[in-house]
């Protein structure tokens, strides 16, 4: 064996310094060679000098987006204004091109499973899941990304979007999953076994464990809800609730607020205050559509204490929210009494949603906004009307 002086990389020249930046010209002028001619301008085009102006920060999302391609996530706002959160199916790789329904939903297809993206004017939607023959996977995972600084915690027949909690400032629920129910073709409900476990990286996924189905009675239905709410419930009562009977009272589990006011007549009406915005701010009903759904079969969500809700909530606007979350809000609670009513399935159920949407959409479109209400007062952290009675006009 024999040795060899080891020796030292050659050196590098050490390379010139690079000019300093020199900021492009405004307008400058512009020359574009066609073949072998050439046509040049001195004269303004309207282009800067390619730096451009700085990205518009991310604007708050009013409803849903659904996109061609389900990889793309679907996104739905939540309560924390200006914070999203994106699910995504699946196996979402492998499903077919959104086939567009005429309200803006989309259902992407594969070979095993279709997923049908409902969504409404509120802010939330519905993703029913169609489990097409016996071969088809029993175990589920929807993926949910969620805004930074949130959880996710499952509840009593409920998924809750939190904040994380500090000292001084519990968790707050921005957003609900519902616990997802499933029913064969002969409407028999099929048992469900949800919970929560880890996805992807900066995603948390919701698990859908079905148990034994009929194999004559194939498709099955799982229908999975999320609402842009603040208020820790669905609306289901028990995971495969169907309603009250009939002729029995359903329990609301949105109730009206105790410190609105009623004044259609305007007797308490502030002088200066618009009459058209005082008056949709406390008439006691829904301004844009009726004020309950009443199923053929006698059995009624109320859809008057949400509205109240969202009016109080639209006087703390823009101050203690958004317009947009008072708007969302308000589907949420509305939708929680038509569960309530008939269940998380079914027709009587699609059209009470449908009348809580209408609702929504009139409201975004039409309703004024703008507060009636002083400044809080530090002693009750309670607002009043801006005169000389004490009767409530909104909540802190």
């Amino acid at each position: 064996m024999t040795t060899s002086r080891a020796y030292a990389d050659p050196a590098v020249p050490t390379p010139p310094p690079l000019p300093a930046p020199r900021e492009m010209p405004q307008d400058a002028p512009r020359i574009n060679n066609i073949g072998g001619a050439k046509v040049s301008s001195s004269a303004p085009q309207g282009e800067g000098n390619g730096m451009g102006q700085p990205l518009a920060a991310a604007r708050e999302l009013s409803n849903f987006t659904v996109p061609m391609f389900a990889k793309d996530g679907i996104f739905f706002p939540t309560t924390w204004a200006g914070k999203n959160i994106a699910i995504h199916l699946p196996g979402e790789m492998t499903l077919q091109a959104a086939a567009w329904s005429g309200d803006g939903g989309a259902t992407y297809t594969s070979n095993d499973v279709d997923y049908q993206v409902i969504p409404f004017s509120g802010g939330g939607g519905d993703i029913v899941i169609r489990r097409k023959t016996i071969f088809s996977p029993s175990d589920m995972q929807v993926g949910v990304r969620i805004p930074e600084g949130t959880h996710l915690r499952q509840g009593t027949n409920v998924v809750l979007v939190e904040t994380d909690p500090h000292p001084g400032r519990p968790a707050t629920v921005i957003g609900t999953f519902s616990i997802p129910v499933a029913r064969d073709a002969h409407s028999a409900p099929v048992s469900v076994s949800p919970g929560i476990g880890p996805g992807f990286p900066n995603q948390t996924n919701i698990l859908i464990n079905l148990g034994e189905a009929n194999i004559f009675a194939f498709p099955i239905e799982i229908t999975l809800s999320y609402r842009a709410s603040n208020t820790p419930t669905s609306g289901a009562l028990t995971a495969d609730w169907d309603g009250m009977p009939n002729g029995m009272s359903p329990p609301q589990v949105i109730t009206v607020p105790a410190d609105y006011v009623t004044d259609p007549d305007g007797k308490y009406r502030p002088a200066g205050v618009d009459p058209v915005l005082y008056a949709e701010r406390h008439s006691g009903m829904c301004p844009g559509g009726p004020t309950q759904y009443r199923s053929p079969d006698g059995r009624t969500a109320d859809f008057a204490p949400s509205c109240m809700r969202q009016q109080m909530c639209l006087d703390a606007a823009p101050a203690g929210t958004s317009v947009d979350v008072c708007n969302n809000t308000l589907f949420a609670n509305m939708s929680t009494n038509c569960t309530s009513a008939f269940g998380q399935q079914g027709d009587q159920y699609d059209t009470c949603l449908r009348a809580a949407s209408d609702e929504v959409a009139w409201v975004k479109a039409n309703m004024l906004t703008g507060s009636l209400c002083q400044p809080i007062t530090p002693a009750t952290n309670t607002r009043r009307l801006p005169s000389n009675n004490n009767a409530y006009c909104g909540t802190n």
